[in-house]
């Protein structure tokens, strides 16, 4: 018995079962994610290349297939993102600028849906709309949630700072006076 490469059927059937599990595309049905498919156009992104840069005009929403990217919030964070994600969403959705940098970490591919055609899908079906809206949102409150974490992970990190700066200034100073004696 050989072993037969999947037809393009059973890949793309393996495609939208794997899209089911992004958050973005939760519980969408099997005809809007084969419009989905059918508009998106692969894009190749070699290790170091940027997807897009802050200021740049939203191009669409993307797919993560293969390899790795990073999100760069402010030339601080970087968020790794492994296949099979979303990224792009929220500016999709909103026609916003990005305002943060997705750079490969290694050669990646990537499906890149159109900003136009993301538009029109969603003006076409007001029920997978609201679907994909709320999917965001709850995408948008888990980011957010994270974020809340890291910021009381970092206002525990700092008290414990301003305790050890405080300490080492009595220190300092007890010493001062034993030295002064």
């Amino acid at each position: 018995m050989t072993n037969r490469a999947p037809s393009g059927k059973a890949q793309e059937q393996a495609l939208q079962q794997k899209l089911l599990q992004v958050p973005v595309f939760a519980r969408l049905s099997g005809q809007y994610l084969q419009q989905l498919l059918k508009a998106a156009k692969p894009k190749a992104v070699s290790a170091g290349a940027s997807v897009w840069s802050p200021g740049e005009a939203c191009k669409g929403l993307y797919i993560l297939l293969k390899g790795q990217v990073k999100v760069v919030a402010e030339g601080k964070y970087d968020h790794p993102v492994q296949p099979i994600a979303s990224l792009g969403e929220i500016n999709a959705l909103t026609q916003l600028p990005y305002t943060d940098q997705v750079v490969a970490v290694e050669n990646s591919v990537l499906l890149e849906v159109a900003s136009g055609l993301f538009e029109q899908m969603l003006l076409a079906n007001t029920n997978v709309c609201q679907l994909l809206c709320r999917n965001i949102i709850n995408v948008i409150s888990d980011q957010l949630q994270v974020a809340n974490e890291r910021i009381t992970q970092a206002q525990g990190d700092r008290q414990g700072l301003v305790q050890r700066i405080t300490d080492a200034e009595a220190e300092v100073n007890a010493l001062r006076i034993i030295k002064l004696r």
